[in-house]
């Protein structure tokens, strides 16, 4: 039997929008509440967010981002780690919490790195519309900029340097 790709309506995509149509959004709300990007926020915020994000479920092995690329989709990990390399070098393991992606679609720039899901991972996604309506909140815009400041040397121009990088 021939495996259907991801996008097709039979694939894990599908199940993945089922199970968020079934699970209530509190449920999503209380898990995204529990990572320290949300500390502190209102629950109406957090459920704001919740309802921005969709779960989704990364195989081993997926290249949730590759340098040199933009990315379209932001993780938010909740389990399982991705490893995290430039320039074909190691340069962190990303685990719960880590936010995935969010430099490509926030700043519009082309991946400084490559992220490789080690484990099978459980995160929140967000694709482009998803993620405009994301940021259109102020709180949550800041602390997605904030989140990502240690990963890329704390400015804008050295992520851009980094991603104009040929691979």
């Amino acid at each position: 039997m021939e495996a259907l790709p991801p996008e097709t309506e039979t694939g894990p995509r599908w199940i993945s929008r089922l199970v968020e149509v079934l699970q209530p959004l509190s449920v999503r709300a209380d898990r995204l509440g529990s990572l320290e990007l949300f500390a502190g926020l209102s629950w109406t915020d957090i459920e704001f967010a919740a309802a921005c994000l969709g779960e989704t479920l990364v195989e081993r092995g997926t290249r949730m981002t590759m340098q040199g690329q933009p990315s379209l989709r932001l993780w938010l990990i909740t389990q399982g780690e991705a490893l995290v390399s430039a320039d074909a070098r190691p340069v962190r393991v990303a685990g719960r919490g880590a936010v995935v992606g969010g430099a490509t679609l926030l700043f519009r720039l082309r991946s400084a790195e490559t992220t490789l899901a080690l484990t099978p991972i459980r995160a929140f996604e967000a694709g482009p519309q998803q993620f405009r309506e994301l940021i259109r909140h102020s709180g949550i815009r800041e602390r997605l900029a904030l989140s990502l400041r240690p990963a890329h040397a704390g400015s804008v121009s050295s992520v851009r340097r980094r991603a104009r990088r040929p691979s």
